[in-house]
């Protein structure tokens, strides 16, 4: 499945995030991102499976590695078994920048992802933001917003929510029809992961001076984050 997040900075993006991979992590399955979280946050018996990759390093046929490796692993790929999130997603599938060199092989990627048992969640503050053809390929849309900016009666609901509220409104992305809405608060549990998010440098997604991006580390089943069904409530 594809899930898209959007929402302006400071519309609980981030938080509803960290929930996924805090209950994803603590579960034990594997997951690669492109931000650093901070590990030590979560509490948990399994094996913290997350795997950190910057842009450049993310490439289709990484993933497909990754995926065989697992499968190796586990005897077997269920849908929904590797969480991935792209956060900033735009810089990689922006529609003016997107190298068509390697646009057709995320295509193909993304076509495949469920046989190959990826969940995917891109992040973005918009989807124009993303190249239609990957648009079109995004099951659900959860819009993001912070309660508090509704004018006063907003203010009044998240301060008798005792602290920062938000609402995420789930919507069916080909037909842009709402299904669901939920209200989260933010907790020091899941904005914890973020005590040492690493800003990455945007630029490594550029070709080197050899006119290359430089190949990714050797995917390994064993370093992604583990969990079960992903929670859709923070």
């Amino acid at each position: 499945m594809i899930i898209f997040y959007s929402g302006t900075p400071g519309s609980g993006k981030s938080l509803h995030v960290a929930s996924n991979l805090y209950w994803w992590i603590r579960a034990g399955r594997p997951a690669i991102g492109n931000f650093d979280i901070n590990l030590d946050r979560i509490k948990t018996r399994n094996n913290k499976r997350y795997t950190f990759l910057r842009n450049n390093e993310i490439t289709p046929d990484y993933l497909m590695r990754f995926a065989q490796d697992y499968v190796k692993e586990t005897g077997k790929i269920r849908e929904d078994s590797i969480l991935l999130v792209l956060d900033e997603c735009q810089l990689m599938f922006n529609a003016r920048d997107w190298c068509q060199r390697g646009r057709n092989d995320w295509l193909q990627f993304f076509t495949l992802h469920r046989h190959l048992g990826y969940r995917i969640i891109l992040i973005a503050q918009f989807d124009r933001m993303i190249d239609r053809q990957v648009r079109s390929l995004i099951e659900y849309e959860y819009i993001h917003r912070k309660v508090s900016n509704f004018g006063l009666k907003g203010k009044i609901i998240s301060m008798l929510a005792f602290g920062n509220l938000f609402v995420s409104v789930k919507v069916w992305y080909p037909m842009k029809e709402k299904v669901g809405s939920e209200f989260f608060r933010a907790k020091k549990l899941y904005y914890r992961l973020y005590d040492t998010y690493v800003l990455f440098d945007r630029q490594d997604a550029r070709p080197t001076e050899e006119g290359g991006t430089g190949a990714p580390p050797k995917a390994d089943g064993h370093l992604g984050a583990t969990s079960p069904e992903v929670p859709e409530k923070a």
